[in-house]
């Protein structure tokens, strides 16, 4: 499977269906009241963490989802049906943005609220009153929220393998765990993060082999930062250093590790970790060991030969009691706390002489919500539009009776009393 961590996606919620204007129509009934069902609430669609996932690959395939609209109401008060609402699942470590606002970080399968479903219209039995028990007076249901998101992963793992390439961190993984790598004799076979679940007697956790680090990654060299991300969510990082090799130091490694790391994110190396010593089974191991545990005391070093799966089990426990012991540390993504709302409801612009258009999100909610069918409807939309100002503002634009007001395509005559 292609493992892709970001995407981009349309998310639209449906619409909520619309109300109508219904009466009674019975035998032997004199005076049939109102009976215009309501519209029933368009879908909204939800993004729940699955721990089958580990890929944005089927959303980046997809492009967009979109909830169902809530049908229309019916005669005899029928509330029409509610739009069902669409499920999306991604993996775990999922961060959902806005731009760059954070909406959503999926780390559990509850549900999360991307897009609300529109609210579903007023049939006219709603409107019934004592001053007006025979109304034409119905709403349409308004349009579901649609938001154009961002989807980055950060794979989540309890224990993440770091080192240069060529350490053995792939061979390591597939040792450990049921995970099946790819392993070859030259730099960056790991192109992607690989997940393997570790058994360790009635216990288990998650280890993750990141793709080597060279220095200079946090400036974007070799894989470059794409892939030091999944390290933050990792609440132990195992450094993997080759101590066989006398022309490789695994302290100066281990250091420009620390460097590439701390570049990249402060408090990466405020986690807990542990320096696994690998090739045991070389010659030159031992005079790399004692030169790197006589200058790093106080770390937790096990001696392992991947290869010859040595030390494996010891690794394992110490692994696990590290994953135990280990501080919670949780890099949480920056959120814009600055959010500047206008107020807009309406924008005249005059055309030309005698016709002006209007155009503004409280204008077009109206519009969208009131059904221009009936006299009834009209009056009430002239009603929401006079108290929102618009009416006065026109005045003010030197509007004269017989000129043409446009709203979304409708166009209305204005009238010595308003439209």
């Amino acid at each position: 499977m292609k493992f892709i961590d970001q995407s981009t996606l349309e998310v639209i919620a449906g619409r909520g269906g619309n109300g109508i204007v219904s009466f009674r129509r019975e035998a032997r009934v004199a005076f049939g009241g109102p009976d215009g069902g309501d519209g029933g609430n368009g879908g909204s669609v939800y993004f729940q963490g699955s721990s089958g996932m580990n890929t944005l690959l089927a959303l980046h395939i997809m492009k967009h989802v979109r909830g169902e609209d809530g049908e229309s109401g019916g005669p005899k008060n029928m509330y029409g049906a509610r739009g069902k609402d669409y499920i999306v699942n991604v993996p775990f470590g999922t961060l959902v943005f806005e731009g760059e606002k954070l909406l959503h970080d999926i780390v559990d399968d509850q549900k999360y609220l991307i897009v609300k479903g529109g609210r579903g219209g007023h049939g006219n039995t709603r409107f019934k009153s004592s001053k007006n028990s025979a109304p034409k007076i119905s709403e349409n249901g308004t349009f579901g929220e649609t938001k154009h998101v961002r989807l980055e992963l950060k794979v989540m793992a309890d224990i993440g393998l770091v080192g240069k390439p060529s350490v053995g961190k792939s061979t390591l993984l597939g040792i450990l765990s049921n995970a099946k790598p790819k392993i070859a004799d030259y730099h960056f076979t790991t192109l992607v993060p690989q997940l393997g679940l570790v058994q360790h007697f009635d216990k288990s956790f998650v280890i993750a082999d990141l793709p080597g680090l060279i220095e200079g990654a946090s400036l974007g060299k070799g894989l470059g930062t794409r892939f030091l991300k999944h390290i933050e969510r990792c609440k132990v990082i195992a450094f993997i250093l080759d101590f066989g090799d006398l022309e490789r130091n695994p302290i100066d490694e281990f250091e420009i590790l620390k460097e590439e790391l701390n570049s990249y994110n402060l408090k990466l190396l405020d986690k807990s970790f542990l320096v696994v010593a690998n090739k045991m089974d070389l010659p030159d191991f031992e005079k790399n060991y004692k030169l790197f545990s006589k200058k790093y005391k106080d770390l937790p070093i096990v001696k392992i030969s991947a290869i010859k799966k040595e030390n494996i089990d010891k690794l394992k426990e110490e692994m696990y009691q590290t994953y135990l012991t280990a501080k919670n540390i949780v890099l949480e993504e920056q959120k814009d706390e600055l959010f500047i709302t206008l107020e807009d409801d309406f924008k005249i612009t005059k055309l030309y002489e005698g016709m002006f258009e209007i155009e503004g999100t409280t204008i077009e909610e109206i519009y969208n919500k009131i059904p221009l069918t009936t006299y009834d409807n009209i009056i009430r939309f002239n009603k929401k539009v006079k108290d929102i100002g618009l009416w006065k503002a026109l005045i003010n634009e030197g509007i004269e009776k017989g000129d043409t007001v446009r709203i979304l395509g409708y166009q209305f005559t204005w009238e010595d009393d308003g439209l």
